[in-house]
């Protein structure tokens, strides 16, 4: 009733407090924004104040900042390690005593290289080891020493957070956080990490009360370490770009953390079209995520940047286009310029009574363009002079520079032979509306001299290759410069004609040389066709009430919607069509799982443009609880949705959540950002654990062609269970089966004499890249005991390609092995153990049919009974593993049951294996309970889909278009027995149907 008591206490302490607490974001204490983008100091914007100042030439300034959120600049401290810092010119006082903090901040690395100890991030730790040490590490984690030096053992989170890009990419901004909070009892530093698309989610919590930080703390250093020790430890800086670092004086929530990596909440955010948007369809509506504290909105647009920057209420220069409107989103009058580059601002009006206004950052698109260039064009020529002057020279870009300026090389050109005639010809993908031709002549240095370049010259196209058409009023082809910043100087109209095939006869040139020559050709032409679907064509996963929309043809009037399952029907237009004004279509019902293929014919004065048929398949399920909406605060948490045992005794020994935030369960989940943990324990009657989710209203799980309702389970390995299939599961922890003394869990039986002992090792749990488990002969179960030993690892080529023959010849000797040196192996692999005497051999097989050998047969002296069996090693103290094993065999006078030894170190010890159910109640009080099939479901360690007809209910009688509450429980419902203890974890419980 712990919880309970908690969770009264708190919502009585929610309801005396609200009107002056919540979940606001505290002022930092530092807060560096970095947005200065010149000099040579960064201002500090916390309460602390003062400025921070750069070292000389490193870190520089820089415009990559992290989308949205960074302002004006960040700092890059390159990637070359040197006497490089941001440094505080003295300490801050209010950083010591802190029995709570925050560091956030934004890190975009470029080299991963470790110096000693890690790469400072954030840091205000002293020589002599008090203060706060926050540093990144070569695997991508983050550590946090507090009054400790990282160089030993302090807090870490899991690897791969912070990602290497050696170009520093945009994308590759990482966003971190880490919490301290010395009143806890456990957990007390917490790792949060997002990025500029995905908010930030918790990592993982570790152990450390160090209570509060030193007092004889070092100035703020960001990216190294302080003056005083730096020059010593000159490797251990940041490769990297570092932006809006901030420190807060308590250990903030996840929502807060949120708040901060979003940026200053008060502004507009999240663009839409995003910012420096290209291509943008001239109808856009504009649309943006409203600041924390927004009432209304003033939003300002025009062509002009300097105006739209400088504008406001007082002074809108032309550009205030909607003051004070309430909702986020602003449709432009008319029609956007074709081709136009746009600038835009949101500014945030408070909601309280003064009406500060907050003025937001200046955005920019640019519309589509009238014509665009046609891709995959096919040239052909009457002849080249050469094998490197090829016709497809003029159309592959070859010589054009990002200002599509052509170089002098004639290699990058077309030159025909000297018979005539001269021409050249082009191919399109289909049949285009063509607008204009851009034409760039030959440029060799030597033109103006032989005047290769093409000058009079007939045009012709066609549809289809065989009836052409002469175009009328072209134009003298211009002469080129010969110099490499030649631009195009010739423009052909084409003026809207439908062709595939163009073709250019070049009747004279500007010389007397008889070859003729041209540099680059780009055609463009008018989009008439619809183009560009929404869902794109061939998506997945499309929501059943979703709207079609497409970029509409230039000169459609309407359009017709050819829309169904059968894609010959849509295709062939003989399904009936629907006619829109507008460039989007709604279908009246869809169905989960289904593809659906859908046209758009667009229909003008000028006649009907058929569309490419799209297609798209509907989503399988929809949500029935994915669990993503419950947070750690009162009224939206998981256990308040989902009564268990705790809350009543009824539901049994089951625990929905965990005692102390976050109550949902953050790493172990199918998908999105958290699952449901379920804890049981089926010791004590009813011999069952259950959780039910109960419904206000009746749901109708029937709709849309469903067919299932589906929920996606796992459990914990036990610390060892022999399936009824004869698979054997196993959990283990330990440092690892190597050197001296050894730390895991054994299993096994005792030896007399030679034998044999197969395994196929089925999976094994990456907790470390040396995780180990396999088949294993040993003296005893001493750490030290003499052995040998045939893993399979999950690491791959970092892990002896995958399988390892180890052993240990004297006890507490050195370990020894023989890594599998050719191809990489991994699960589901086959291993094999042999003893003749003394002599050990190890192999390994892909199908239990053939072997290969590790290394050569060594000697373990070995005495008397021997013990057999299985071992696994998490290579990890601090992380368990786990693996299944199957087809088992042994060979030899192996006798007696399963032993099971914790060597070196205490062994987890996991979930009892029990079965898992399914209910489901009507409105009407109907239950209709199904078990599912396996009865060791909590022993699983990978995600299981289960799958359950909706006719297993209703042929119970159970209402499905009337549902009333659900029901998960651990045991077996219709025989509940006495059982064990462990938990579960519960994801994306949905309905609907799968592809067919």
């Amino acid at each position: 009733m712990q919880r309970l008591m908690v969770a009264l206490f708190l919502a009585l302490v929610m309801s005396l407090t609200s009107a002056v607490c919540g979940a606001a974001v505290p002022t930092p204490i530092i807060n560096v924004g970095f947005n200065e983008g010149s000099g040579a100091v960064a201002a500090n914007n916390g309460s602390a104040g003062g400025t921070l100042t750069l070292t000389t030439p490193i870190p520089t300034w820089s415009s990559n900042v992290p989308a949205g959120v960074g302002g004006r600049s960040s700092v890059d401290f390159g990637t070359t390690h040197a006497n490089y810092c941001v440094e505080s010119p003295a300490n801050y006082a209010q950083l010591t005593g802190l029995t709570k903090f925050t560091v956030t901040g934004w890190a975009n690395c470029r080299n991963s290289t470790e110096g000693s100890g890690g790469n400072r991030l954030v840091t205000w730790i002293n020589h002599g080891g008090q203060g706060v040490d926050v540093v990144y590490k070569s695997d991508g984690s983050v550590q946090v020493g507090i009054n400790q030096w990282p160089d030993g053992a302090p807090p870490r989170s899991t690897g791969g957070k912070i990602t290497t890009d050696p170009a520093a990419g945009v994308d590759n901004w990482r966003f971190f956080a880490v919490t301290y909070d010395s009143t806890l009892a456990s957990g007390h530093v917490k790792f949060y990490f997002g990025s500029s698309t995905d908010l930030a989610a918790f990592d993982v919590a570790r152990d450390y009360a160090r209570g509060a930080v030193g007092t004889n703390i070092s100035r703020l250093c960001i990216g190294h370490f302080n003056v005083a020790t730096r020059s010593s430890a000159l490797d251990r800086m940041f490769r990297g770009l570092i932006d809006e670092v901030k420190v807060f004086g308590d250990a903030l929530t996840l929502e807060q953390i949120r708040e901060v990596q979003r940026g200053n909440p008060e502004t507009a955010k999240g663009p839409s079209p995003a910012d420096s948007a290209q291509d943008v369809p001239r109808d856009v509506a504009l649309g943006w995520t409203a600041g924390a504290f927004a009432g209304t909105h003033d939003v300002y647009l025009g062509t002009k940047l300097a105006d739209v920057e400088v504008a406001s209420r007082q002074n809108p220069m032309g550009v205030l286009a909607s003051q004070g409107q309430p909702t986020v989103e602003y449709d432009p009058e008319g029609l956007l310029e074709y081709g136009q580059t746009y600038y835009w601002r949101i500014d945030e009006v408070n909601a309280t009574a003064d009406n500060t206004i907050f003025k937001g950052k200046v955005w920019s698109f640019t519309v589509e363009p009238f014509a665009y260039p046609v891709k995959n064009i096919t040239a052909t020529a009457s002849s080249s002079s050469r094998a490197d002057t090829l016709a497809q020279n003029t159309v592959n870009g070859s010589g054009l520079n990002a200002n599509d300026e052509h170089s002098t090389e004639l290699a990058h050109m077309w030159m025909s032979g000297s018979a005539k005639p001269h021409w050249i010809q082009y191919e399109f993908d289909g049949v285009y509306k063509l607008d204009t031709l851009w034409v760039w002549n030959s440029n060799q240095i030597i033109e103006a001299f032989v005047g290769f370049g093409a000058k009079n010259v007939t045009i012709e196209y066609s549809t289809d290759g065989a009836a052409w058409t002469v175009l009328e009023g072209v134009p003298e082809f211009a002469q080129a410069n010969g110099q490499p910043s030649y631009k195009v100087n010739t423009i052909v109209d084409f003026g809207g004609v439908m062709a595939k095939f163009v073709r250019l006869t070049i009747n004279s040139n500007w010389g007397t040389a008889a070859p003729t020559s041209l540099s680059e050709v780009r055609f463009f032409h008018v989009p008439v066709q619809a183009r560009e679907p929404q869902p794109a064509a061939g998506a997945s996963g499309v929501a059943l009430d979703a709207e079609l929309n497409w970029r509409p043809g230039r000169e459609a009037q309407s359009h017709k919607v050819y829309f169904g399952a059968d894609q010959a029907a849509v295709a062939a237009g003989s399904i009936a069509a629907q006619t829109v004004a507008e460039h989007s279509y709604t279908p009246a019902s869809l169905n989960f799982g289904t593809k659906y293929f859908w046209k758009v014919d667009e229909v003008g004065d000028a006649g009907t443009y058929a569309g490419d048929v799209w297609s798209f398949t509907t989503q399988q399920y929809a949500a029935i609880d994915d669990f993503e909406g419950y947070t750690d605060d009162e009224g939206s948490r998981i256990y308040e949705a989902w009564i268990d045992g705790v809350t009543d005794s009824v539901f049994g020994g089951s625990t929905v959540g965990y005692m102390d935030a976050p109550f949902a369960e953050k790493t172990i989940k199918y998908s999105g950002g958290q699952s449901m943990p379920l804890s049981y324990d089926n010791s004590a009657a009813p011999f069952v654990s259950e959780a039910e989710l109960a419904f206000a209203t009746a749901q109708n799980w029937t709709t849309n062609g469903a067919e299932n309702l589906v929920v996606y389970f796992r459990g914990q390995a036990p610390g060892f269970a022999e399936m009824a299939d004869g698979k054997i599961i196993m959990s283990a922890i330990g440092a690892d089966i190597w050197n001296n003394a050894d730390q895991f869990r054994y299993a096994y039986k005792t030896l007399n004499g030679d034998a044999t002992i197969v395994a196929r090792v089925e999976s094994i749990v990456n907790s470390n890249v040396w995780a180990k488990g396999g088949v294993m002969i040993r003296q005893n179960t001493e750490t030290g005991s003499v052995h040998a030993f045939m893993p399979i690892t999950p690491g791959g080529s970092g892990a002896g390609n995958g399988a390892s023959f180890q052993h240990r010849l004297t006890a507490a000797g050195v370990s020894t092995n023989n890594d599998n040196t050719g191809a990489v192996v991994g699960p589901p692999y086959w291993v094999k153990l042999e003893r003749k005497g003394n002599a050990f051999t190890g192999f390994i097989s892909p199908d239990g049919v053939t072997w290969t050998q590790l290394g050569t047969a060594v000697t373990v002296p070995m005495t008397g009974p021997v013990l057999i069996g299985l071992a696994l090693c998490s290579h990890d103290a601090a992380i368990p593993t786990s693996a299944v094993f199957s087809n088992l065999k042994t060979t030899g006078n192996v006798t007696g049951s399963w032993q099971h030894a914790e060597i070196g170190v205490e062994q987890p010890v996991g979930n009892s294996a029990e079965g898992l159910y399914l209910s489901v109640k009507d409105s009407a009080g109907k239950t209709k309970v199904v078990q599912y099939p396996d009865a060791s479901a909590t022993a699983t360690v990978s995600w299981q889909q289960w799958k359950i007809p909706l006719s297993e209910f209703t042929s119970a009688g159970v209402k499905m278009n009337a549902v009333k509450s659900l029901v998960i429980g651990v045991g077996n419902k219709a025989a509940p027995t006495k059982g064990g203890a462990g938990i579960v974890y519960i994801d994306d419980i949905g309905y609907g149907r799968p592809l067919p």
